[in-house]
């Protein structure tokens, strides 16, 4: 809690202190115990508990106010709700010291007085609360009838855009009143009429002196730290903050530059914006066959919005769920009317299905996004994690061989580094027979290593919504687990910058910023909702899961990372040990096979010659 939070509150308290003793004394007056002359008035045996019995009721009424939310409520926006909190708050206090005064006898104290009490403590709280309200919509007018007083962070390009298309629709639901901006040079100035009032460090102090209903970020290329404090100030204040779409949902044609959002986590985690060679990869792909796997997945859909840009000649869509295929396919169709998709429903472990996909449609790259990945699940399932996950892998790579094709692009994960679970013992499995392929012929396979991205199908982040929006609690596992997180958008830019890197058998990895703590990422999503944590939504402790570790990691301790003409890409190299590529390849060869034949004491011994701290006591879950 902020100080000038803290500050407020005090105020309140000290002033409902106030309020509390003048409705006391005042009920005396009233009943006929006191007369003009005051206190000097009260006969002797009331004067002798007046002290006390005022305690305990400002002690009562404070209590109750504070357990009922009353000095957590932004009361500029009162309305019928917060009413009723004040006359349920006036009337429990009420009862309660009807009770205690009941209980101990009270000598001298007219019942009556406490109803009289009731009435002025709800009739001064409701004035005190409601009046900055009713100032409010004396100056600037009902906020139900008026238009939303807007305060617009950013006074650049898409700023100025936003108050002209606030200006020319008459039916705009906002009034833009000021600017904010830290170009010193721009203080002062206007736009469109519309004065740069001061910096983003002020922004508390301008939503208090105009009034402002809603906050606006017109920095589409700001990163997350800077989306962050401008948020979270304005809910501190009480204030909805919304913003223009990113440039990555402009470019990706998701959505206009003047539309305005509500702040996700996404913006506030974000970072600024990777330049990718959209020359160079429109060589590369234009008038191409490209095959993506998994694309009714959250990156496979994402891929296949991202590669129709560089104008392929067909897209082919492989995925074994039949709605999320069909949606993606409609979604191409009719949203951004490419119509060369070509939808397939099909498992890629299905050889004679895909080899009749490569015969029909010759694809001539290949995003393989398919995978299981639900790291709690597949330790419950580790033969479905290898069969689809590494077996799956190599049948598509030797069908890539057989049909010509140009690229593989695999898409790994930072679980395969150090695996703790089986899921990222099957995807370092892949990882090292693509690496022992390279380049075959003329096929090229590439894989591209990255964390987790923000909001796809299971991830943290919609389950955390989910639960916030229930009311909570929000399930964290551990306070000190950290992930790496890159959205959803970015990632899949850098996974197509890296098809057309790669000379074959390189392992890119994606710079995916520092670390994030999941307790404070399940915070800050409570407070975009406008909540407090602890308070509001509760976060409880649910443990680390089995293969899960506190710290992710994108290298092992073998590799180092080589930086690329790309700032966002780096190459991993393993210099200290150079693994043979045949025995490798003859591992892998009988890993595949163990598997089929459900040969385990051989498999364990195999999948240890990978990876050394393999135990199938903790990776290898039996049913029974």
């Amino acid at each position: 809690m902020n100080v000038t939070k803290v500050k407020n509150i005090v105020i309140q308290i000290l002033f409902d202190i106030l309020i509390f003793f003048s409705s006391f004394i005042i009920s005396f007056f009233l009943r006929g115990q006191v007369g003009l002359m005051g206190l000097a008035a009260l006969p002797p045996q009331y004067t002798a508990y007046l002290v006390e019995y005022t305690s305990i009721i400002i002690i009562v009424k404070l209590l109750v106010f504070w357990l009922l939310g009353m000095y957590r409520k932004i009361w500029k926006y009162a309305s019928l709700r917060e009413f009723m909190t004040i006359v349920e708050a006036t009337a429990l206090s009420s009862a309660i010291m009807v009770f205690v005064f009941y209980i101990f006898e009270t000598p001298y104290f007219p019942r009556s007085i406490l109803v009289i009490d009731f009435l002025m403590t709800l009739i001064l709280i409701v004035g005190s609360r409601f009046s900055p309200r009713l100032f409010n919509e004396i100056k600037f007018g009902s906020i139900y009838s008026r238009k939303k007083r807007a305060l617009i962070v950013g006074a650049g390009d898409a700023g100025e855009m936003i108050v002209r298309e606030m200006m020319r629709q008459k039916n705009s639901e906002y009034e833009p009143v000021a600017f904010l901006d830290d170009d010193i040079s721009k203080l002062g100035n206007q736009i469109h009429g519309i004065k740069v009032v001061g910096k983003t460090t002020d922004i508390k102090k301008f939503i208090k002196k105009l009034s402002i209903d809603e906050v606006i970020i017109a920095m589409p290329s700001a990163d997350g730290k800077v989306r962050r404090k401008i948020a979270f100030e304005a809910r501190e204040e009480g204030v909805k903050c919304k913003t223009l779409p990113s440039l990555y949902e402009i470019i990706d044609g998701k959505a206009h530059l003047y539309q305005v959002r509500d702040i996700q986590i996404e913006d506030i985690l974000g970072r600024k914006p990777v330049k990718i060679d959209y020359s160079g990869l429109l060589a590369h792909l234009e008038n191409k066959s490209v095959l993506v796997t998994g694309a009714g997945g959250s990156i496979g859909s994402e891929l296949s919005r991202q590669i129709i840009r560089f104008k392929p000649s067909k897209l082919i869509l492989v995925d074994h769920a039949e709605n999320s295929l069909f949606l993606i396919e409609q979604e191409l169709s009719s949203k951004y009317n490419f119509t060369t998709a070509v939808p397939i429903v099909a498992d890629i472990r299905d050889k004679a299905t895909i080899k009749g996909v490569f015969k029909k449609y010759k694809p001539q790259i290949i995003f393989h996004a398919a995978a299981y990945k639900h790291v709690p699940l597949m330790q419950l399932n580790p033969e479905a994690a290898l069969q689809n996950n590494f077996i799956g892998t190599k049948i598509l790579a030797q069908l890539a061989i057989d049909n010509g094709v140009e690229r593989f692009v695999m898409l790994s994960t930072d679980k395969a580094v150090n695996p703790t679970n089986i899921m990222g013992v099957s995807k370092l499995l892949a990882e090292k027979y693509l690496q022992c392929l390279s380049k075959v012929n003329n096929t090229v396979f590439i894989i591209v290593r990255f964390g987790n991205v923000l909001g796809s199908q299971g991830s943290v982040v919609p389950i955390f919504r989910k639960q916030i929006e229930e009311g909570g609690p929000v399930y964290v596992t551990h306070p000190k687990m950290t992930r790496f997180f890159m959205t959803i958008s970015e990632a899949v830019q850098l996974v197509i910058q890296a098809c057309v890197m790669g000379k074959g058998g390189e392992v890119f990895v994606l710079d995916m910023g520092e670390p994030i703590n999941i307790l404070e990422l399940a915070q800050n999503m409570i407070k975009l909702y406008g909540m407090e944590p602890g308070k509001d939504i509760k976060i409880e402790y649910s443990g680390v899961r089995r293969g899960e570790k506190l710290t992710e990691e994108l290298i092992s301790e073998n590799e180092k990372l080589f930086p690329t003409e790309f700032s966002s890409i780096y190459i991993a190299k393993n210099e200290e040990h150079k693994e043979s590529k045949d025995e490798m390849l003859n591992v892998l060869f009988n890993i595949e096979k163990e598997i089929q034949i459900y040969d385990y004491e051989n498999l364990f011994k195999d999948l240890r010659k990978v990876v050394p701290s393999f135990d199938e006591n903790k990776m290898w879950f039996r049913w029974g």
